[in-house]
């Protein structure tokens, strides 16, 4: 069940949003929630590091809370977006600053795997006994750990391993191949992700004879290249960001060999001078809105296309999402934290499932969507 957003919605909510989205204005509710306030606030976690990276998660959010208030039930709160303190540090720092901030009502965030897991003792107040609690819900975050830790962190990615699972298994299955390497960011998801991916193309008669890891601040990839063309590699997993599979993807090439790239990210839509480096590559498609049947999916496309002027990639509709889950459970169930959490949890558990633009959602045990990841490739 999805209403969308028109132009006249955004319109009638910019001067609404002009007001608030600085902090201006804004009241306090009491700790844990409480009574319903003129403007209640969903804080957004992001990387720290290269901000551009991120700005489409923002502009995600921002539709949605302009969707939500522009149907705003009488007596509920505006709902506005908080961004992380300009002093902050670390991400830490973030998730404290929006616990303490008790207007603040949910967080879209953390983006990263690492981060979400280190900041889940700090959203579920372990300090504080729970009383200032605060629901996270990562857009992006797909490290198995992320939501394993306390009942208040979800997510609406399906987990790496899911992805990597469904990628391997297409390589097997529908392209007929048999020997693989790895790229993996050396983190917890890449870690996740590679350790999936391996088991899937072991378990159905290939090899993975090169697993590689290497870190984003110094993204190495020249000498695994040349031994993957030594060894014969058909195709290459990779997790990680656009532009680490970017340079992966030219090291593979100068050493000679194309083999099909499957990756966690691409390039969205519009950036069309990325996308045609990575032509052919497969990926774990959490969000396509050109297809017009996929009729929440394509009108969520062409309402960020109006508003933002550029089309969404799958960090805005991953955002979109988890933003939509915090502004509903505030319409349904008024600015306590912790009956925003309950509802969040209840969703496809107990109540119905929310139609989302990346899916159907429906929350397992653990805070995770149960959702199919079909597999897409660039340039197609």
């Amino acid at each position: 069940m999805n209403s969308k957003t028109t132009p006249l919605a955004l319109l009638a909510t910019a001067v609404t949003f002009a007001a608030l989205a600085a902090g201006g204005g804004c009241a306090r509710l009491a700790p844990g929630g409480g009574s319903m306030r003129d403007t209640a606030y969903v804080g957004v976690a992001v990387g720290l590091e290269n901000p551009a990276r991120y700005v489409n998660v923002f502009h995600g959010v921002q539709l949605a809370l302009d969707e939500l208030n522009a149907r705003r039930p009488a007596g509920a709160p505006v709902l506005a977006m908080r961004r992380a303190p300009t002093d902050a540090r670390t991400h830490l720092d973030v998730a404290s600053a929006f616990v303490r901030d008790s207007s603040v009502v949910g967080v879209v965030g953390h983006t990263e795997s690492e981060p979400t897991i280190e900041a889940a003792a700090i959203y579920e107040d372990r300090a504080g006994r729970g009383r200032n609690a605060l629901v996270a819900i990562s857009p992006t975050a797909n490290g198995t750990m992320v939501t394993r830790l306390n009942d208040w962190v979800f997510r609406v990615c399906p987990v790496g391993t899911r992805q990597a699972e469904a990628l391997a298994r297409y390589a097997m299955d529908s392209l007929g191949l048999r020997r693989f390497g790895v790229f993996y960011r050396n983190d917890a998801s890449g870690k996740d992700f590679t350790r999936a991916f391996a088991h899937e193309v072991i378990q159905s008669g290939g090899t993975v004879v090169a697993r590689d890891p290497f870190v984003e601040a110094f993204p190495e990839f020249e000498a695994y290249a040349i031994r993957m063309a030594r060894r014969g590699v058909q195709a290459v997993g990779f997790v990680g960001n656009i532009a680490e599979a970017r340079e992966a993807l030219r090291a593979l090439h100068a050493a000679g060999i194309t083999p099909v790239m499957f990756s966690t990210n691409v390039p969205g839509a519009s950036d069309t001078a990325m996308r045609r480096d990575f032509r052919g590559v497969r990926y774990a498609s959490l969000y396509d809105g050109d297809d017009p049947r996929d009729t929440a999916a394509y009108r969520f496309g062409r309402d960020f296309e109006r508003a933002v002027g550029v089309r969404p990639d799958q960090w805005g509709a991953l955002a979109y999402d988890a933003a939509m889950l915090i502004g509903r459970a505030v319409h349904a169930r008024g600015a306590d934290r912790h009956r925003v959490r309950d509802w969040v949890a209840s969703v496809g558990r107990g109540q119905p499932a929310y139609d989302g633009v990346t899916g159907t959602i429906r929350f397992d045990e653990h805070g995770d969507p149960m959702k199919h990841v079909p597999v897409g490739t660039v340039g197609e």
